[in-house]
């Protein structure tokens, strides 16, 4: 089943992105103004067709009613195996596979994406549900990072984490609360770093089945970084270990 964008901005924005849109439906007797001409011509650049249909129809296909008589019906996702990346990446001696731990902010799901596809990472490894699928918002925040960036989905983050262990990998946790700091830690070699959800952190299960914490240092007021900025400053410093001679 495709996946329904709604909405002129919307719609704009997932051309502009490079979202897999199979075709642009505008209801009839919309008025043409410069958002719609937008998307009309955005389509026409992506060779995307557009069709003129009834309103009751985006009515009906609508989950929030919000279509402003412009939608797009968007390639579901491809979900990578996990088990294939695993595969994959035997015998290598570095590899960095990223799991979110139940990080629900589609915004965050896309910019983590897009700094793991920069630093080389295998995987991005998502769970199945409470948490942020790769959507046209995750996809535009990725900059089209995820349509080269393997994302693997899972039903139960701890017992692929397990299965990640049993491939050679270490699993790092990032914490606000860990003793170590990410200078201090072994974030070197075949590292699994799962980075936790918006304001509640690392699950318990998912803490216990991390093979070490890790943290970075705070100087200034707040308390921690957004989950996005911590995991790509994380992700250079594996970078960094791997070029230290």
């Amino acid at each position: 089943m495709s996946d329904l964008v709604e909405g002129r901005n919307a719609v704009a924005e997932a051309l502009s992105a490079g979202l897999p849109i199979e075709r642009v439906l505008i209801a009839e007797g919309v008025k043409p103004d410069a958002a719609v001409e937008r998307v009309r011509s955005l389509a026409a650049e992506h060779g995307v067709p557009v069709e003129q249909c009834p309103r009751r129809k985006l009515d009906a296909m609508s989950d929030r009613g919000a279509h402003q008589g412009v939608a797009a019906l968007a390639r579901p996702f491809a979900y990578a195996d996990l088990d294939s990346v695993l595969r994959l990446t035997t015998g290598q001696p570095r590899s960095l596979i990223i799991a979110l731990d139940h990080v629900t902010d589609p915004g965050n799901l896309g910019a983590v994406a897009r700094s793991a596809e920069a630093v080389g990472a295998a995987a991005l490894v998502i769970e199945e549900r409470r948490s942020a699928q790769v959507t046209a918002a995750a996809f535009k925040a990725s900059a089209g990072a995820v349509a080269h960036l393997p994302v693997a989905r899972v039903s139960n983050l701890s017992r692929a984490l397990a299965r990640a262990k049993d491939a050679g990998y270490w699993v790092a946790g990032a914490s606000e609360h860990a003793e170590q700091d990410a200078w201090a830690s072994p974030l070197e070699g075949r590292i699994v770093l799962v980075m936790g959800a918006e304001g509640e952190g690392l699950s318990r299960l998912v803490r216990e089945n991390c093979d070490f914490l890790v943290r970075l240092p705070v100087e200034g007021h707040v308390g921690s970084l957004n989950v996005a900025q911590a995991a790509t400053v994380l992700m250079y410093e594996w970078v960094r270990r791997g070029l230290t001679p």
